[in-house]
């Protein structure tokens, strides 16, 4: 059993990379990757434990790339078996303190429109290190400023709305092109959330292909029977590695580890992809 998809506290699961790890080993996981969302902070920890218990550990990442700055529409790439971290601590540094910047201006426009908050309020939103622009939308709602996540957005996070503020977008070709520079396996992370379905999603797989993915998560707890067949056609049509993992942040989640048919194929895809295409 495998699970390339996992979260720890240090961006918004719920417990330690170690305790993560021995969850994956209670559920009967033997290879793993800690794929939190912009950090790779909990990487050694990650691998130290999985090392204690016997574990195989692929190093992973989950990162943010826009693709429709005026709709404020992203989608997220797994990075693995990445070898060069300093290429990716060099941006997750910067991108976060942008970040962080950026909560602070919108910290000091809620307070000019008498919501009074402060940037600690909204860092305490997430027990990790993965604070964003979202995070606004949710602390209104959470004051009951707003009825609807997708209003406040609306008005706060999307580039048309009257209280956004400026902020800098790394498109998809950018964040491919950082995950090959890290001598890392760029895959595209939930295919079953794009708004793009059908033969639309299969144009769409085109154009990343060509910009670099070189695989795509065809085995998602969240997908069906039916969307794992048209993955596996297209990651066929692409020639694209397939991977498999549960997207898990917490107990609520479902349980971690999954069994894809092609389970040694994933893993020896995913090695050895680099070695041969050096």
């Amino acid at each position: 059993m495998l699970d390339l998809h996992l979260h720890s506290l240090i961006s918004d699961g719920e417990f330690t990379p170690s305790e993560v790890v021995k969850k994956a080993k209670q559920n009967g996981v033997s290879i793993l990757s800690l794929t939190d969302h912009d950090s790779i902070g909990g990487i050694e920890e990650a691998e130290e434990t999985c090392k204690k218990l016997g574990i195989q550990f692929i190093p992973g990442v989950e990162l943010e790339a826009s693709t429709d700055i005026t709709r404020s529409r992203y989608i997220h790439i797994l990075a693995y078996n990445f070898s060069n971290k300093k290429v990716l601590d060099d941006y997750l540094h910067t991108l976060r303190q942008e970040r962080i910047d950026n909560i602070i201006k919108y910290v000091e426009l809620l307070n000019s429109l008498g919501i009074y908050t402060s940037f600690e309020e909204i860092d305490d939103l997430t027990p990790g290190l993965h604070i964003t622009a979202y995070h606004i939308p949710r602390l209104l709602c959470q004051k009951g400023y707003y009825d609807s996540f997708s209003k406040a957005k609306k008005d706060f996070i999307n580039p048309d709305g009257k209280y956004y503020i400026e902020r800098n977008y790394y498109d998809v070709k950018f964040i491919i092109n950082l995950i090959l520079k890290s001598g890392g396996v760029p895959v595209l992370a939930h295919p079953c959330r794009l708004p793009q379905k059908g033969l639309e999603l299969d144009n769409y797989v085109s154009y990343l292909k060509q910009v670099g993915i070189v695989g795509i998560e065809t085995y998602y707890k969240a997908h069906t029977s039916e969307e794992v067949l048209f993955y596996e056609t297209l990651a066929q049509k692409y020639d694209l590695i397939q991977t498999s993992g549960s997207d898990w942040h917490c107990e609520n989640d479902l349980p971690i580890g999954l069994t894809p048919p092609n389970e040694n194929e994933i893993i020896s895809n995913l090695l050895n992809y680099n070695k041969e295409n050096c």
